[in-house]
């Protein structure tokens, strides 16, 4: 799940960045915002397992 939301940070990072040196419309900032919820989703969802799984072993 870290490769995942590594991969969604970086490219929003890249949309970012070359988005705000161009004069695009919107829809890549929104690209930005979807990849950004993505890594945070699995940033969670590994945080959630951990936890789990330390509260189950044996």
């Amino acid at each position: 799940m870290y490769d995942t939301a590594c991969r969604a940070v970086a490219q929003a990072g890249t949309v970012a960045a070359t988005a705000s040196l161009d004069s695009e419309q919107p829809w890549p900032m929104l690209l930005v915002a979807g990849w950004l919820t993505t890594a945070t989703d699995c940033a969670l969802a590994a945080g959630q397992l951990a936890e789990f799984e330390a509260a189950f072993s044996v």
